[in-house]
């Protein structure tokens, strides 16, 4: 029974707990809806009554700061399907009957395996100890329960709301793994042997399904697989009693790992390569034969990579079950169900573990197309999640997920496509509503990572696929006037940061689609620097504008900020122009910029800054000016489309104009700064 948290706890939770918050949110919700027996609403949507006992939620600034966000993550994610997983494979609990004739063979003798045993009852004792504990806090809080009924009453009505409303996205996957751990540990059916499993008999059973696929090892060795990837949930379990050692928990991982795939072909008869073959012998009386065993290695490979904490094993663990997805074909629940939990893996922050997780999600759906929405709306939800908050720690993650993200939706553009109109939707229902109110609570919603960061993906998909899709063409308009309307939104230099993002968006989307884009204007309207005092000048710490939406107000004065805000202005700005260094337009593009930029070096008093500005101002006027004189000499009009395209198409080519070699400069100083604007 769920005891009841304190003020201070409860405020801590919904202020740091992520799931917690959730889950409130979701009992909110349900308790706003329901009514009545009469028939009418509630009378006050912050008052539960139970018992004759009340409780009024009060607000806490910080607490609401991150009720808002997460309210935001609820308006963009996508509604998931909550259908039963594991449907097709719920027959199969991992065991398979063994044949007599294979022996088991002792090595008693080894000092690993003693070693080993001592470590167990060590354990064991730990277990031993916790146990008692927990039913002495039982034991106090039953006697509690017995002299007050109705808080007995009190707790388990509101046990029985927590349990109906409790957050899938947290506890679907450990419950349903607990279950089957209850049931198998309560009372398993028909136990293979309970004989101890020594390295000598892994060794003579891999022997001889090495020499014949067909041997009645095969069958002991998947069951052996099954305690190993059981080894360690429960001490009194079988498995743990079958498995003293973790040398031969390794031996038989990494063999069935390993050598599965080659197996089940071998039995099968079906090459290496040959994947349409054997999806197509599904029905076929060889696949019958041995589909009790890919079902025993299916279950216990998901069990397996659903309990491993270890990031470098389980990076092993898929890496080596990648060849075997083509068996998970064939069970679409159970499909579903892997991709849930590799969505979760991708999302883990470890590089080696999110890749392997990515490539087995891609071969999953590359198999099999129907499991793709699902994975779609699973990924896409996961990333609004993990992109909560953005540091210098897990941004090249977070950019990490946005590709991969970004390649799954292009794997069908009709579908994706039609997410991302949703999406699209969505986002310039939010900014309306900050536009049309400009209230605090509407334009948080703006002015957070998860909306920056949806805006981005939808960039990236749009530029990825516009030359080979004319669908997404109908997404442009819409994401461009997003990205306008939150510049316009969020104005000053506090948010400049914020605007050199949405333009490093808008020359992406100006160059895959060679339409022109007034990014200076996002950005050189906000440059504005006053003469700060010597000690905010010298103000220590440093500002990485590649984790920053919104600059606090004691840092605007600083001397490290105005050297940031130049900076990444010159390198937005340089992209900008290189685009268009060699088009004929390019001498009107240049001249309001050249003002703006003229007038800020007469404003800057830092000679640090003036330096790099009266370069990129030389470089801009020479490029001006060359442009200048090959347009002179030029005789075609400039609605001839054909010619304005090739215009000075020979110097672009060769790449030797001073304001590429410009453009150059300014990327590698970005490198070695190590500032990533996205």
């Amino acid at each position: 029974m769920a005891k009841k948290l304190g003020k201070k706890a409860r405020k801590f939770a919904h202020k740091h707990l992520q799931g917690g918050a959730k889950r409130s949110r979701k009992l909110r919700s349900q308790f706003n809806r329901r009514t009545r027996k009469d028939g009418k609403g509630r009378e006050d949507d912050d008052r539960l009554d139970a018992d004759g006992g009340q409780e009024t939620r009060r607000t806490d600034p910080a607490m609401s700061t991150n009720d808002d966000v997460a309210t935001l993550a609820d308006c963009l994610e996508f509604p998931e399907d909550e259908d039963e997983l594991d449907g097709d494979l719920s027959d199969s609990d991992g065991y398979l009957s063994e044949d007599p004739e294979c022996l088991y063979y002792s090595d008693s003798d080894d000092d690993n395996v003693l070693k080993e045993c001592i470590v167990q009852d060590d354990l064991d004792e730990q277990n031993n100890e916790m146990r008692l504990a927990v039913k002495k806090q039982k034991k106090k809080l039953k006697k509690l329960l017995d002299k007050d009924p109705k808080f007995a009453n009190f707790l388990e009505k509101w046990q029985l709301e927590l349990v109906n409303h409790e957050s899938k996205e947290d506890s679907d996957e450990q419950d349903e793994m607990d279950s089957v751990d209850d049931a198998v540990d309560s009372g398993d059916k028909d136990p293979p042997s309970d004989k101890i499993l020594t390295s000598k008999t892994i060794s003579e059973w891999c022997q001889l399904v090495l020499e014949e696929p067909k041997a009645p090892a095969l069958r002991n060795l998947l069951n052996a697989f099954r305690d190993a990837c059981r080894f360690g949930l429960n001490s009194n379990s079988l498995s743990m009693q079958r498995l003293q050692s973790t040398e031969v928990f390794y031996q038989i991982i990494s063999f069935v790992l390993s050598k599965a795939d080659n197996i089940f072909r071998a039995l099968l008869e079906i090459s290496d390569d040959d994947k349409g073959k054997l999806m197509n012998q599904r029905n076929g009386k060889k696949w019958q034969d041995i589909e009790p065993l890919i079902k025993s290695y299916l279950w216990n490979s998901l069990n397996l990579i659903s309990q491993l904490t270890d990031n470098q094993i389980l990076t092993y663990v898929l890496t080596r079950l990648r060849t075997s997805v083509v068996y998970f074909s064939a069970y679409p629940s159970t499909s579903r169900r892997l991709l849930k939990i590799l969505v979760r893996l991708w999302a883990s922050g470890d590089q080696n573990l999110s890749l392997s997780s990515f490539l087995m999600i891609r071969e999953v759906v590359s198999l099999l197309p129907d499991c793709l929405d699902f994975c779609l709306t699973k990924a896409y939800n996961t990333y609004l999640s993990s992109s909560n908050l953005v540091d210098n720690r897990n941004i090249e993650h977070t950019d990490f997920m946005l590709n991969c993200l970004v390649e799954l939706y292009s794997l069908d553009i009709q579908k994706s496509g039609e997410r991302a109109v949703i999406s699209v939707g969505q986002l310039s229902a939010i900014l309306r509503q900050a536009s049309k109110t400009k209230g605090k609570e509407d334009l948080l919603k703006i002015d957070n990572w998860q909306y920056i960061n949806c805006i981005n993906l939808w960039v990236r998909f749009i530029c990825v696929n516009y030359k080979d899709c004319h669908n997404v063409h109908s997404l442009f308009s819409s994401v461009v006037q997003i990205i306008r309307g939150v510049a316009h939104l969020l104005p000053g230099m506090r948010y400049l940061p914020l605007r050199l993002k949405l333009a490093h968006m808008l020359n992406e989307l100006s160059n895959c689609s060679q339409m022109f884009f007034p990014v200076p204007s996002l950005i050189l309207g906000s440059l504005e620097f006053r003469e700060a005092p010597q000690k905010e000048q010298t103000e220590k710490g440093k500002t990485h504008f590649s984790s920053l939406l919104k600059v606090p107000r004691n840092m605007l004065k600083s001397r490290d900020f105005q050297e940031q805000c130049v900076l990444s202005a010159i390198e937005v700005l340089s992209a900008h122009f290189f685009q268009w260094s060699y088009h004929v337009s390019f001498p009107e593009v240049a001249t309001i910029p050249l003002i703006l930029l003229k007038r800020l070096q007469e404003q800057t008093t830092i000679e640090s800054l003036r330096r790099p500005l009266k370069r990129t101002i030389d470089q801009v006027s020479e490029n001006r000016d060359f442009v200048q004189r090959k347009r002179e000499v030029v005789s075609f009009s400039p609605n001839d489309a054909l010619s304005v395209e090739s215009f000075l198409q020979d110097e672009e080519m060769s790449g030797n104009a001073s304001f590429t070699q410009f453009y150059a400069s300014v990327s590698k100083s970005r490198q070695s700064r190590g500032r990533k604007l996205v």
